[in-house]
C-alpha cells in the first residue's frame, strides 16, 4: 500500500514538474548551466543545459519563426493544336523539373468523336509557383484558370504546440520506466506511453501533411483540342437530328401497330357489308 502511493505521488509530482516547466519556457534548464559542480555530479544532463544556453535570450526563451503556411493550388485550361495534346504534356512537365517540381499524374481522352482531352497534375515548390503558371500558359491558348489559397499557419502551430506537449509527457513516462521496480508499475507505465506515443504519430502526421502541403502547391493543367472546344454545336445538331429519328421511327412503329389491327377489322366490315347487301337484294319473281 505504502509503495502504491510513492509510485501514484511520485508520477504526480513528475507530471507537474514536467507542465510547469514547460509553461516556464525552458527557465530551468537554462538555469542547471550555472554551477560547474552540477555538471560534474550529473553528466548527463548536460545535453540539456547546451540546449538551454543555446536559447538564448533573456529568460532563456526561444521564439522560433515558423513562418507563413500557405496552401494554393491553381487549375489552367488550355487548348492546343489538333493532336497535340501529348507533346503540350510532355513539354509541361520539362517546365515543372526545370522549376523543381513533381510529376504527379496525367490522363488522356481520345474519344471516337474527335474530342480530346488531357490532364496532367504536377506539386511545384511554393516559391516557383508563379513562374510554372506563367511558363505553362505560353504552352497554347489560354482559356482561363481557377485557382484557390488557404492560410493553415494558425493550425500548423497549434498543431506543433501540441505535439511539443506530448512528446514532454513522453520524455516523462520514458524516466518513470527507468525507475520503475515492479511488473505491474513498468506495465502501468508502459499503457501510458503507448497513449502518449499514439498521440504523437497523429500530431506528427498531421504537421506532415500541412508542411507538404504549403511546401509544394498543386497545379492543374487542363488541355484541350480546338475540335473539342468547336465541338459543342456539332453535337446539339447531331443530337437533334438522333432526337427526330427517333420520333419517326417511334411514329412508324405506331402507325404499323395501327395498320396490323385495321386491315383485319377493315376486311370483317366489307364481309358483313357484302352479306347485308346480299339480304338486301331483292329476290326475282317466280314464272
Amino acid at each position: 500500500m505504502r509503495a502504491g502511493r510513492w509510485w501514484a505521488g511520485l508520477v504526480l509530482a513528475t507530471v507537474v514538474g514536467v507542465m510547469l516547466a514547460g509553461c516556464s519556457g525552458g527557465q530551468g534548464d537554462g538555469g542547471g548551466g550555472a554551477g560547474g559542480s552540477r555538471s560534474e555530479a550529473a553528466p548527463a544532463s548536460a545535453p540539456a543545459a547546451d540546449a538551454g544556453k543555446a536559447a538564448g535570450g533573456a529568460g532563456g526563451v526561444r521564439l522560433v519563426d515558423l513562418g507563413n503556411r500557405i496552401v494554393r493550388t491553381a487549375t489552367v485550361n488550355l487548348e492546343v493544336r489538333e493532336g497535340g495534346i501529348g507533346d503540350a504534356i510532355s513539354q509541361a512537365t520539362e517546365v515543372a523539373a526545370r522549376h523543381k517540381g513533381i510529376y504527379v499524374a496525367a490522363t488522356t481522352s481520345l474519344p471516337s468523336d474527335g474530342e480530346a482531352r488531357g490532364q496532367v497534375t504536377f506539386r511545384v515548390p511554393v516559391e516557383a509557383f508563379e513562374a510554372v503558371l506563367r511558363d505553362l500558359k505560353a504552352l497554347g491558348t489560354y482559356r482561363g484558370e481557377k485557382s484557390s489559397t488557404e492560410d493553415v499557419t494558425s493550425n500548423y502551430i497549434d498543431l506543433k504546440g501540441q505535439l511539443t506537449a506530448w512528446r514532454a509527457q513522453e520524455r516523462v513516462y520514458l524516466r518513470l520506466l527507468d525507475r520503475a521496480r515492479s511488473i505491474a508499475d513498468v506495465i502501468a507505465v508502459q499503457n501510458q506511453l503507448q497513449q502518449v506515443q499514439s498521440n504523437i504519430e497523429r500530431l506528427q502526421g498531421q504537421v506532415d501533411y500541412l508542411e507538404d502541403q504549403s511546401s509544394f502547391s498543386t497545379i492543374v493543367l487542363a488541355l484541350t483540342e480546338p475540335s473539342a472546344a468547336g465541338g459543342q454545336p456539332r453535337g446539339t445538331l447531331v443530337r437533334a437530328w438522333e432526337f427526330a429519328l427517333a420520333g419517326l421511327v417511334r411514329m412508324s412503329a405506331a402507325a404499323l401497330v395501327l395498320v396490323v389491327w385495321l386491315v383485319p377489322l377493315a376486311a370483317l366490315g366489307a364481309l358483313v357489308l357484302l352479306v347485308v347487301r346480299l339480304a338486301r337484294r331483292p329476290r326475282p319473281a317466280a314464272g
